[in-house]
């Protein structure tokens, strides 16, 4: 008997435990994490793995730097790698090694190079076939970074091929991974087209990065999974699914440019915050919000604070004289089937602020499951409020990116700090009596045009439109929401059945205030985030051998539970956004509820306050919750 059929054995009678007298696999475990282990001193190395294992996660996924193993053609240096196994192997953690990460300039771009591409290979399994045992055959192919050129389906499936080959000739039961697709583009038609080309043969496990970057992840997670799920059946490739990217950033928010512009735009238009009550929108159907987990209105508008909550159907009806100014999320999806409300209330003289991002950008379609599919719009949707925009890829002679900002006309004491833009506003689908009034121009050599404008529309609309097109400081959360988010997409995952799901990533980096920077649920000093206790507590309550997590949602309840190996029945509760008291029917042993840190709550009665933290609900085999 092999490994692989081992491995699967085992984890059907961890699924299948009715008693704790059998120890699951430890491989059947769903947690693991990203850590760029090789690429730090020896004392950070062994820190972080020392967390991994305190924390309960089993995997780390990490490069194996080509051009760190073999820097210069036949001249191979292995101490950092080493050393990752070794001290990976005194704690009983599996490494999943990314094949290729950071290319030496002889391996530019590998498909190109298949002979010093195999012979790496070939060396790198040899090394370390008592050790590792899942090989990621190059992180995110489908982007130019990682693959050293324009990205192309069928080159990748040949040097997958190749790999795979050589991998089972040494290893035979080693697992290998598909190419992670990134989040940057749809990344299914780069899968269907290596599923085509023949790519299923030579990996085991399909995986992707879905990011659900300011998404709720109740909107797309499990979606955009079955979706996946979908196209493999279609290629006949029944291969598990694991998510090797996923997570939320805590990056400071930098809200010194929205702050700046958004009051001096309202009070061009005679608006005072002060005095105002602004519309917010919060609406459970389309799980679209504008205080979510990305920015809060209140950071870069705190004299902003009389705030009425509307649904879009409450939208619909508002009054402009009582709620002259709406305020949308920074995001660039939108549920186009509700576009209409937006559009009348602009008609109708009301203003409308987009705080980052070209709006209305992507649709979110609603599917007849309730979830929601992202797709790109059509320029149909930008005419009818008057707006347009350019970008590089959209007009030549646009620059990729600007040297600085420059206040507007209107605007000379505006004080901003330079950034990059790459899309830029237009007045291209004005109409007679409408104004476009820069705010901030981008500026490159001898273009020049607006990322923040207003416009003014005094013709068939007769409202305002004030946008910002930088997304910066809408691709993070705080260190509070980032726990939550954590453990309710990995249940959401889970329940859609992703084998595994590794958070990117375990500790922060800190470098800069920038996104990239604060991924992770430790801090670059190892002090903890809020997300290391959550992802501990649900370790603890949902261990490697639990069975399947099963989901059910009603009233917009959200409801999972699994039983654990220890004759455990856990059940977890949570809003997408919100806060309410529900009342549950429990039947059978409750015997304690904990709060997403693991904390004990003192709660009973039939009533439980529920909120977007998940609530864990714990007893016998026999306790059941039913939603109202």
């Amino acid at each position: 008997m092999n490994r692989k059929t081992l491995c699967g054995l085992l984890l059907l009678a961890g699924t299948l435990l009715s008693a704790g007298n059998v120890k699951p696999d430890p491989d059947s475990s769903p947690y693991g994490v990203c850590a760029h282990l090789n690429r730090m001193p020896a004392k950070e190395r062994i820190a972080e793995l020392q967390r991994m294992k305190q924390t309960g996660i089993r995997f780390f996924r990490t490069d194996l730097d080509w051009a760190q193993v073999e820097p210069t053609p036949g001249k191979w240096n292995f101490a950092e790698w080493d050393s990752v196994v070794s001290e990976a192997r005194k704690l009983g953690l599996r490494p999943v090694a990314i094949l290729g990460g950071n290319l030496p300039a002889h391996g530019k771009p590998p498909f190109e190079k298949m002979d010093a591409w195999k012979r790496y290979v070939e060396t790198v399994v040899r090394r370390y076939r008592n050790d590792i045992h899942y090989y990621e055959v190059i992180n995110e192919a489908d982007c130019d970074r990682p693959w050293g050129t324009r990205p192309n389906p069928e080159h990748y499936t040949a040097l997958l091929k190749e790999t795979a080959q050589i991998i089972r000739s040494i290893q035979p039961d080693a697992t290998i991974l598909f190419t992670g697709v990134s989040d940057f583009q749809n990344p299914l038609p780069f899968v269907e087209r290596a599923l085509r080309a023949g790519a299923g043969s030579s990996f085991d496990v399909m995986n992707f990065h879905p990011y659900q970057w300011k998404n709720l992840p109740e909107s797309q997670l499990r979606r955009r999974i079955q979706d996946l799920r979908d196209l493999m059946e279609r290629y006949h490739c029944r291969k598990p699914i694991w998510i090797t990217e996923i997570g939320n950033s805590t990056a400071p928010f930098p809200s010194d440019f929205v702050r700046a512009v958004v009051p001096a735009a309202l009070k061009e238009l005679g608006i005072d915050p002060a005095r105002t009550t602004f519309g917010i929108l919060a609406d459970p159907v389309y799980f679209y919000c504008t205080d979510g987990y990305h920015m809060s209105s209140s950071d870069y508008l705190p004299a902003g604070s009389r705030k009425q909550v509307l649904t879009f159907r409450d939208l619909e009806k508002a009054d402009v004289r009582q709620i002259p100014v709406l305020l949308l999320p920074g995001t660039e999806a939108f549920p186009m089937e509700v576009f209409p409300a937006v559009l009348n209330y602009v008609k109708r003289g009301g203003t409308v602020v987009v705080p980052g991002g070209l709006p209305f950008y992507f649709n979110l379609e609603r599917l007849p499951d309730g979830s929601f599919r992202k797709g790109q719009i059509n320029k149909d949707a930008l005419p009818r409020l008057h707006l347009a925009w350019e970008t590089f890829w959209t007009n030549p002679s646009v620059p990729s990116s600007t040297d600085s900002f420059e206040p507007g006309e209107k605007f000379p004491n505006l004080k901003i700090r330079k950034r990059e833009a790459l899309r830029f506003l237009t007045g291209e689908n004005l109409k007679p009596g409408d104004t476009l009034i820069p705010i901030v121009y981008g500026v490159k050599g001898s273009y020049k045009a607006p990322v923040a404008a207003i416009y003014r529309l005094n013709s068939d609309l007769k409202g305002n439109l004030i946008l910002i097109t930088n997304t910066e400081g809408f691709e993070s959360t705080t260190e509070a929401d980032q726990a939550t988010l954590l453990v309710r997409q990995y249940l959401l995952a889970e329940s859609a059945g992703v084998q595994k799901i590794f958070w990117y990533r375990l500790r922060a980096g800190e470098w800069n205030s920038g996104r990239e920077a604060h991924f992770g649920i430790f801090h670059r000093d190892f002090s903890e985030k809020p997300a290391a206790k959550a992802c501990r507590t649900l370790v603890g309550l949902r261990p490697a051998g639990s069975s399947p997590v099963v989901l059910e949602t009603r009233n917009g309840v959200w409801h999972a539970s699994w039983n654990t190996p220890d004759r455990k029945r856990v059940h977890a509760l949570w809003l997408p956004f919100g806060k309410k008291n529900v009342p549950l029917s429990i039947r059978g042993t409750l015997r304690e509820v904990r709060n997403l840190s693991g904390e004990k709550q003192n709660l009973s009665g039939k009533e439980f306050p529920l909120t977007d933290r998940v609530l864990y609900l714990i007893g016998g085999p026999d306790l059941q919750i039913g939603l109202p």
